[in-house]
């Protein structure tokens, strides 16, 4: 069964970027990416994609050979992201309130890289998955990220006594990802605020590590 809502490949679809292959690869991958954070490796085949970026199936597998290949090139993309976080550490918590702010920006859980990640981190359970090994290498990417962020810290004594910064890393990350989850679920049936926003409790467990008596704003 398609998920695509009944979308069909159509040539003006396919003539959209027919002079552009890297922008209709891109579009490949932004619709893959959406899938698969959706419905799971296993659940999106390379027909729905190819019927959500409106090219044929041959199409699609000009592009790309199969749904594995596809599944690589979206989780390269994931591994920029996260080699950008690791390239800029020494910078992302210079203080709490810069902490704050990246991790909203970076680890935002309704955003689609925290979103994807999340899912293929479920999927990855199966030692089947063609893709366990970079994702669980991803996760420890953004463990170790945040981590040395909380380390950063720590440095300059702003995190509690006795606060492991590999644990307050982790510690993070698994909530980014279950709130990944939550936005998608618990977060759909909500028709009102309760102060459980991704933002909000974000912030509220970093704080929780940190020391923040006689802290001024930048420090």
């Amino acid at each position: 069964m398609s998920h695509t809502g009944g979308h069909s490949a159509t040539r003006d679809g396919a003539c959209a970027d027919a002079g552009d292959p890297s922008r209709r690869r891109e579009r490949i991958l932004d619709a893959a990416a959406a899938m698969f954070a959706e419905y799971g490796y296993h659940g999106a085949s390379v027909r729905d994609i190819s019927k959500r970026v409106r090219i044929s199936h041959p199409g699609m597998l000009h592009h790309f050979a199969s749904k594995e290949v596809l599944l690589h090139a979206v989780i390269d993309r994931l591994e920029e992201h996260a080699q950008d976080a690791l390239t800029r550490v020494g910078e992302l918590a210079p203080d709490a309130d810069m902490l704050l702010e990246n991790l909203a920006a970076i680890w935002h859980p309704a955003s689609a890289t925290m979103q994807l990640l999340a899912t293929l981190s479920t999927d990855a359970v199966n030692q089947e998955h063609p893709g366990r090994f970079r994702v669980a290498r991803l996760r420890r990417v953004h463990e170790y990220v945040l981590g040395q962020c909380f380390a950063q810290l720590g440095d300059r004594g702003r995190l509690r006594a006795g606060i492991d910064p590999a644990f307050a890393g982790r510690a993070v990350l698994d909530l980014v990802l279950g709130h990944a989850v939550r936005e998608k679920t618990v977060r759909a049936m909500q028709h009102q605020r309760y102060g459980d926003s991704p933002e909000e409790d974000l912030a509220r467990l970093a704080r929780a590590f940190l020391d923040l008596r006689g802290a001024t704003p930048g420090t």
